[in-house]
């Protein structure tokens, strides 16, 4: 008996490079669709995000018959004569309203950790700097930019809050303490906020140009150091 034997014939190099520039077409068709609709899913979730605050700002309103206050918090150290002298005791009230919104964005033990002192660091066995060798109820001064306040090793502070991150803006790269992608509103032009002296009774003379523009510091709804309530929004 004669078999027969039948040779599958293979593709060719011209065949393989037509398959591959197909392949490629449609990838770069398809690829900005996705990207398209990843990014319109972020900005769904900013959104969204926008609207788990607002709801917490309700919240609170309704709780405290206030929003939360900017720049809040305890006050300096014993015995210290200006806000920008380093304490761990204290946090010189430079806290966000966003602090005070913590219980009421499913962060509930996040403001366990920040009304009670506690003696948690970023840093395993990070030696507190309080004479008790905690931290003190509410935490510490947040700011790093100046000496003597280790912000960076309170717990609380170096927390992220899923809710105050925008999708779209991840912020890798260096070190930093919780990142927000939100803020509170202010003023339209304030200068050095933190430096409420004038605003506090202070008798100490200020330049004119930073006189002339405290009053730009009371037209956001956040006012600095004050009790807002809804019934003060007066356009909308």
């Amino acid at each position: 008996m004669t078999r027969r034997y039948s040779s599958s014939r293979g593709f060719t190099l011209v065949e393989l490079l037509v398959v591959i520039a197909i392949i490629g077409v449609l990838v770069g068709l398809l690829l900005p669709a996705v990207q398209a609709a990843r990014e319109a899913a972020r900005r769904m979730s900013c959104s969204n995000n926008f609207k788990q605050i607002g709801l917490a700002i309700h919240n609170y309103h309704s709780a405290y018959k206030q929003i939360p206050t900017q720049h809040g918090g305890t006050g300096l150290r014993v015995g210290a004569g200006s806000w920008w002298e380093g304490s761990a005791t204290t946090n010189h009230e430079e806290l966000s309203a966003f602090v005070g919104l913590t219980p009421f964005m499913e962060q509930q033990a996040l403001w366990e950790k920040i009304s009670n002192p506690s003696i948690d660091t970023v840093t395993p066995g990070f030696t507190i700097p309080t004479p008790s060798g905690m931290w003190s109820a509410m935490g510490t001064n947040p700011r790093t930019d100046r000496g003597g306040f280790p912000s960076q090793e309170y717990v609380p502070w170096a927390t992220e809050i899923p809710t105050l991150r925008c999708p779209s803006d991840p912020g890798t790269g260096a070190p930093a303490l919780g990142r927000t992608n939100y803020a509170a509103s202010v003023g339209d032009s304030c200068h050095r906020i933190q430096d409420m002296g004038a605003k506090e009774g202070s008798l100490q003379p200020m330049s004119q140009w930073r006189a002339e523009r405290y009053p730009a510091c009371d037209r956001g709804f956040f006012q600095i150091k004050k009790e807002s309530k809804f019934r003060d929004v007066l356009d909308g």
